[in-house]
């Protein structure tokens, strides 16, 4: 059995350990994705527990709002779209990124996951299968990049002191 989810709320809590719980979880999934293998809430906990483990390593903009909470959220100086937010409000975009990333969890592409060698060409019998060349490397979760574009920092800004 996995270990319970402790949400943060924007409280800068130094116990939590997600933005989001299992029913917000199944209830976003739903909506977007429709009908789906109905994992178990202790499944569902360790998809979100893996998308968090990944979200809490990326380079986030701004600061922390204080050195004791245990996420990285909430922040200090955080702007999206032009308009500051506050430090004690979880932004839309990191449950958005959540919800996405544990999804590619639960379909067995988490966006951590090892990276296979590449096959070209495969026969099993009568059945042939010859992927493109320029095909990606893995399954791309287009949804969690659109909604953490506006949290991480640009790796391709170049800043001049």
């Amino acid at each position: 059995m996995p270990t319970a989810l402790s949400v943060e709320t924007g409280s800068q809590s130094t116990t939590a350990n997600s933005y989001i719980t299992v029913s917000e979880y199944s209830t976003y999934i739903t909506d977007r994705h429709g009908a789906r293998n109905s994992p178990s809430n202790d499944q569902i906990t360790s998809y979100i527990h893996q998308a968090m483990s990944f979200f809490e390593a990326l380079p986030f903009r701004s600061e922390k709002a204080s050195e004791e909470q245990a996420l990285q959220f909430p922040r200090s100086g955080l702007i999206i779209d032009g308009y500051g937010i506050n430090s004690d409000e979880i932004p839309k975009e990191v449950k958005t990124s959540l919800y996405e990333i544990a999804y590619a969890y639960e379909q067995g592409y988490g966006p951590d996951a090892p990276i296979d060698r590449s096959t070209l060409k495969e026969k099993v019998g009568q059945i042939e299968v010859e992927y493109k060349s320029s095909s990606a490397d893995r399954t791309l979760t287009p949804a969690a990049t659109r909604a953490l574009r506006k949290l991480v920092k640009n790796p391709m800004r170049i800043v001049r002191a």
